[in-house]
């Protein structure tokens, strides 16, 4: 279960993803201009989380996509809608606990019944707790409610022209170069990438309840030793326990750490200029770019443009300092990672998982070759 060097350095192959790269960046960055031009960049956070309906749906045709990014976009919008509640409530450092454990269930059955890719309730639990966690009153949740439906009308849309593009695109390309690029759509997903084979040896309730324990023991410990944004833990765990097997999600939860310790020493430069206003905006569309041009490919290097990312975000409320957050999403990430590597390795030591290992996905009780 332990991952290689190979392992954190392979690079997936270039499946055309400049395209998502740019349907993504437009998918934020209009709105974030529309906000910064009309003075209401507090409200860019729920923006953020509508046009997560973008990274859906990634290599599917127009109508395939707007099908799952319609579904994706309905959970995302619940998300956010559950975290508005709780953020109404005195008590939503702790509330969201709970609340976040049980959605993390629930949307862990309703990913695998709808089978949404990227896997796991990763996204869902970030739009809840980021929410969650906000000191605002109602008329400004109300507000961010609105933009963050706007943003994934918006997202849906550019999924459908971009869908008509490309296909406009492959019938003009020569028959030489569709069937290459076929060829290479199809290729084996790399143990660095994304793209991670669904799990053969779990149930849907057994990875419900995995996401579900995770989520809490992760954003539990911040809150017990007083640091200021408990999701980034939740996120970490979830983003490793969403890969296939144990040994994936110690290597997806080894790619977050790396990737992360990297990405905040980019971090910390961006965040010296001290950027704002329309500064911001162009590194937050740009770095969100970079995302998805690489996230696939190798998840190391797609953190090295994530974290800064987040971090940029963040800066955007302006309560706490850029060295603060560079500590607390350094150390959140750090106590995510370790709940994910613990739960796949008591996961994977179970008697009873030992012998499943024995066996094939396709011949069960007898001996095959699995995924490992």
């Amino acid at each position: 279960m332990i991952p290689g060097w190979r392992d954190l350095t392979t690079m997936g192959p270039y499946r055309r993803d400049h395209w998502v790269a740019l349907r993504v960046a437009l998918a934020i960055g209009a709105p974030l201009v529309l906000l910064w031009s009309t003075d209401s960049m507090g409200l860019a956070i729920f923006a953020v989380f509508g046009a997560f309906t973008s990274v859906y749906g990634r290599g599917l045709g127009a109508f395939g996509r707007l099908r799952l990014q319609s579904i994706a976009a309905a959970s995302l919008l619940a998300s956010v809608g559950v975290g508005a509640l709780i953020a109404l409530s005195p008590d939503r450092a702790w509330l969201v606990l709970p609340v976040a454990a049980v959605w993390a269930f629930l949307m862990s059955l309703f990913g695998d019944l709808v089978r949404w890719a990227p896997p796991g309730p990763m996204f869902q639990i970030f739009a809840l707790a980021g929410i969650a966690a906000l000191a605002v009153d109602g008329q400004v949740l109300l507000s961010g409610i609105g933009v963050a439906v706007l943003t994934a009308v918006w997202s849906l849309l550019l999924g459908l022209a971009f869908g008509a593009v490309g296909a406009l695109a492959d019938r003009a390309r020569p028959r030489r170069e569709s069937m290459k690029a076929a060829s290479v759509a199809s290729a084996a997903p790399v143990t660095g990438s994304i793209r991670s084979v669904r799990p053969v040896r779990s149930t849907a309730l057994g990875r419900g309840a995995m996401f579900a324990v995770g989520t809490l023991i992760a954003g539990a410990i911040p809150l017990l030793i007083g640091i200021g944004h408990p999701y980034w833990a939740m996120v970490s765990a979830i983003a490793g326990l969403s890969a296939a097997t144990g040994f994936h999600r110690v290597l997806r939860a080894t790619h977050r750490l790396v990737g992360t310790v990297l990405g905040l020493g980019v971090a910390a430069v961006l965040l010296g200029f001290e950027p704002s206003g329309l500064a911001v905006v162009l590194l937050v569309i740009a770095l969100q770019g970079g995302v998805e041009l690489f996230i696939v490919r190798n998840y190391t290097i797609g953190l090295l443009f994530l974290t800064p990312l987040v971090l940029v975000m963040g800066r955007l409320a302006g309560d706490v300092s850029a060295a603060q957050l560079l500590l607390e999403r350094g150390v959140e990430t750090a106590i995510g990672v370790a709940v994910a590597i613990g739960i796949a390795v008591v996961l994977e030591w179970r008697p009873w998982s030992r012998r499943s290992r024995r066996s094939g996905p396709d011949m069960p009780g007898k001996p095959g070759v699995g995924i490992r």
